[in-house]
């Protein structure tokens, strides 16, 4: 069992730094990350392998995006999930021009570990644009 305070660290680094080492052991095995439909690296990643080659690549060095900077506005742990709310600087390969975006990850608790993770994101800022 991990305590509020390792969980927030670990989420913290995670967006912040990029650094996928302390959240790693407090997957589940079969930790099922789900990224909206609608967005083009979106769909369901099962296991923590999915889970770390989805982190592995930064946002900014995909197809989507030529630039992508994670603000971390505030990482909250309860009982039973973890939420991180961040604003994003990004720069779409499409259109060059810049855009600021919050997003919502919801990180699911159960048995000492983290077994589902959510994003909620605006997905306008890709689709539309």
């Amino acid at each position: 069992m991990y305590s509020k305070a390792d969980l927030t660290d670990a989420v913290t680094r995670l967006f912040r730094d990029n650094e996928r080492g302390p959240i790693l052991p407090m997957l589940a095995d079969d930790v099922v990350l789900t990224l909206p439909a609608t967005l083009p690296y979106g769909g369901v990643y099962t296991g923590r392998a999915a889970f770390d080659d989805f982190f592995a690549h930064s946002p900014g060095s995909g197809p989507v995006w030529s630039s992508f900077d994670i603000a971390v506005d505030e990482v909250l742990a309860a009982d039973d999930h973890v939420i991180a709310r961040l604003t994003n600087t990004a720069v779409p390969r499409a259109t060059g021009r810049p855009v600021v975006f919050q997003n919502l990850w919801l990180f699911g608790l159960a048995g000492g570990r983290i077994v589902r993770v959510q994003l909620y994101a605006d997905t306008a800022v890709v689709t539309s644009r």
